[in-house]
């Protein structure tokens, strides 16, 4: 995840969850899921045994398996819920902002719509719009330059190229790129697209 930091508390949740699911793990398997340095592996361990959250059971001189403790299990489950309640509330807040967008658009007169831009926002776009059933606005297709997503779909969308625009009846186009906002609205103006008909989600 690019927009959380490791904070030790999540750490603390994956560490727990990777042994409950895996008690033959290994120092490295721990790091990974931790996503630390397999040198610091034994710091958690040891805070962990402190806490009665796990219990490591030595099959032999180089063999350790891991067993959580009911505690542990008890501690997992605490963190697991509250991390999802901040998930929650996060995905609430960009919720709102693409709700607000959305709804400016319908204010302009929007009914179907293009997106250009077939990643992360234009994935969470359609996931929000696959709930607003009593809404107007509709997305017709995804436009993307990467040829290798071009005749697949997003969520039931089809993604085609740029020289396809002009199959698709809509009334205007939305930029969901964040990096390539500017480079995506000259190759458009390139094809004569009409400006007056582009929206970007990132600038107003």
């Amino acid at each position: 995840m690019n927009f959380f930091s490791p904070t030790k508390t999540l750490k603390e949740m994956l560490l727990l969850q990777h042994i409950e699911e895996n008690p033959n793990t290994t120092q490295k398997g721990i790091a990974r899921a931790v996503g630390g340095a397999p040198s610091t592996v034994n710091e958690y361990m040891e805070d962990l045994e402190e806490r009665n959250l796990l219990i490591r059971d030595y099959k032999s001189a180089k063999v350790v398996h891991y067993n959580i403790t009911p505690k542990g299990i008890k501690r997992k489950r605490y963190l697991s819920i509250t991390y999802f309640h901040e998930l929650l509330e996060l995905y609430r807040l960009a919720e709102e902002n693409i709700e607000k967008f959305l709804v400016g658009l319908e204010d302009k007169g929007y009914e179907n719509i293009l997106i250009y831009g077939a990643g992360e926002v234009a994935q969470t776009i359609l996931g929000i719009l696959k709930y607003r059933t009593d809404k107007s606005l509709k997305v017709v297709a995804l436009i993307d330059d990467d040829k290798d997503r071009q005749n697949t779909e997003m969520l039931g969308y089809k993604i085609i190229s740029r020289e396809e625009i002009k199959d698709y009846k809509h009334d205007g186009i939305v930029i969901t790129s964040y990096t390539f906002e500017d480079e995506i609205r000259k190759k458009l103006e390139e094809i004569d697209y009409p400006g007056d008909k582009i929206e970007r989600f990132f600038t107003e």
